[in-house]
């Protein structure tokens, strides 16, 4: 059996990047484990945590010509597994119920947060927020974050640079974050629902 040590992590990634399967193989079974723990630290439930084991596997197989065998794998997976488990959660957030389950697991967990903010409540503070906001950069905000428009659509419609509405979604999320102040619950879920 092929050793599966930490510095031959680089190997099996040159042979990933030549299309062997075995190596692919290798890989997925030095780190799903850790993975799994990674992923159900943050999303609390194994069926969502194996997804991202396997959505995680399958994106570093479609990007395996693009990974830079000197550097990390491990890193590198678990970039990838973040930002595929913050996406889980952005949709989550957007159900009732696993907010409510989100709030008896830290309820139960006794961690020290304000549990008795909902949800409407944190929509209404950044309501407020986005109001406060100067009118140029507020309709910067509503056309990305509320209507999905991309930066480069903003920037056509109100013939500005892409670079201005990047800026100004910047300062727009810099000035609701401040706003929602050390709630940190609320942070949180604004984090994961608008950013």
């Amino acid at each position: 059996m092929t050793d599966l040590s930490k510095e031959n992590d680089k190997q099996l990634v040159i042979q990933l990047k030549n299309n062997e399967v075995e190596a692919f193989d290798l890989l997925f079974r030095k780190y799903s484990e850790k993975l799994y723990s990674f992923s159900y630290s943050l999303l609390k439930n194994n069926e969502d945590s194996k997804e991202i084991i396997q959505e995680a596997f399958v994106r570093i197989w479609e990007k395996r010509k693009e990974i830079d065998s000197s550097k990390s794998f491990k890193s590198f997976l678990f970039t990838i597994s973040y930002n595929l488990i913050i996406d889980q959660l952005r949709r989550k957030l957007k159900e009732r119920e696993y907010r409510d389950f989100l709030a008896r697991y830290f309820e139960s967990e006794k961690f020290e947060l304000n549990t008795n903010i909902d949800y409407d409540t944190i929509i209404e503070k950044v309501r407020n927020a986005v109001a406060e906001l100067p009118e140029k950069r507020k309709q910067i905000y509503i056309l990305s974050r509320e209507l999905g428009f991309s930066h480069k659509e903003i920037a056509e419609k109100m013939n500005i640079a892409v670079k201005t509405v990047e800026n100004q979604i910047n300062l727009a999320l810099k000035h609701i974050k401040h706003r929602l102040g050390k709630d940190i619950m609320a942070f949180l879920l604004f984090i994961s629902i608008f950013s």
